[in-house]
């Protein structure tokens, strides 16, 4: 009897030793060997979209900067996005930055300033990359600004080649051209402004007719004051500065044959041959940039970089399209203009 018992102990000690193995096992293939890469090692990076990706404009292009770095730089990132209620913004966003999840947050937009602002303060262990913006003397936030008026004079001046140009058939007598914007504020001002100083620099006689939708996602409304545009006050080309609102002002110039200039990303492949060019704020670059010499330790927090064409900030989108449906004359004057933008001998006030 004795001699029973203690065969079914061994047994049990068996199993025990066997079960402890297995546990041994396991922990030791979760916690990987020394110097093997594992995703903790990658720089986390968290993207709040105040709207929704598919803007074709800069949540796009930062979007594809994110996507360049995961690429070439080895980070990990993810695209949260706060939909077109503003109210929901600031909720959304301290959510992300509360988990605790990303070493670095990417954010932009002139309706993001002060909600960065005080979250920053809140929480300064959180880093921050904040574009279309400036934002200085906060120690974790680094921002980057475009200089829209610089890139802007060239699509007035590019504006203003094209209803003076005897080549585009879809060009009217009239010297009238278009602008769009989503918002009358500051930073739409600042398009608007060196928009029509380009103009003016080719041909002061030309008049520039201004339209705000009220907000950047209302497309149809976007389209509707562009077809106003269009057809009642004789414009022939328009820059729209809208968001995506101002894709509907990009429908509308092929609805009635005429021309539109996009902007922020390339939008010359919306609608071919009528949207020639477009602004553009090269966010993607920007973003990358960033990164990069964050991961260098070089990122200047607390301060703001201005990007204009020196800094491949900005520039108008010359590709296939824009050889194809553009004349060569008014390459060649863009490029002259440009050149001497680059120069400082045109001076953007």
């Amino acid at each position: 009897m004795k001699k029973s018992i203690k065969g079914k102990f061994g047994v049990v000690l068996l199993a025990f030793a066997i079960i402890l193995g297995g546990c041994g096992a396991a922990n030791t293939g979760n916690t990987g060997s020394k110097g093997e890469s594992t995703d903790k090692d990658k720089l986390s990076v968290g993207y709040y979209v105040n709207g929704n990706l598919g803007d074709s404009g800069f949540f796009d292009s930062a979007n594809a900067g994110l996507e360049k770095a995961t690429k070439e730089l080895g980070i990990e990132f993810k695209a949260v996005q706060g939909g077109g209620n503003q109210s929901d913004w600031p909720i959304g966003f301290e959510s992300m930055v509360s988990s605790g999840k990303y070493e670095l947050i990417v954010v932009g937009t002139s309706q993001m300033k002060e909600i960065a602002i005080d979250l920053a303060n809140r929480y300064p262990d959180q880093k921050f990359i904040y574009f279309d913006e400036t934002i200085v003397d906060v120690p974790n936030i680094y921002s980057v600004k475009y200089n829209q008026r610089e890139g802007s004079f060239l699509a007035g001046a590019f504006a203003a080649l094209v209803t003076n140009s005897k080549e585009l058939e879809n060009a009217n007598p009239e010297k009238v051209v278009g602008f769009l914007g989503g918002m009358d504020i500051p930073i739409i001002k600042d398009f608007k402004s060196g928009y029509e100083q380009g103009v003016a620099y080719v041909d002061p006689e030309v008049k520039v007719i201004t339209s705000f939708v009220g907000d950047f996602i209302n497309a149809p409304k976007g389209k509707e004051l562009s077809m106003a545009q269009y057809n009642s006050q004789q414009v022939d080309i328009l820059y729209t500065v809208a968001g995506p609102s101002g894709i509907g002002a990009l429908e509308a110039a092929k609805e009635v044959n005429k021309y539109a200039i996009g902007v922020n990303s390339n939008q010359n492949n919306i609608q071919p041959g009528h949207v020639l060019t477009s602004m553009l704020k090269n966010v993607d670059s920007s973003i990358f940039r960033a990164i990069d010499l964050y991961k260098q330790d070089k990122l200047p927090f607390g301060t703001n970089e201005s990007l204009g064409f020196n800094e491949d900030g900005v520039g108008l989108a010359k590709d296939d399209l824009y050889n194809q449906y553009v004349p060569q004359t008014i390459r060649d004057q863009v490029d002259e203009i440009q050149a001497k933008l680059v120069s400082g001998e045109i001076k953007v006030q």
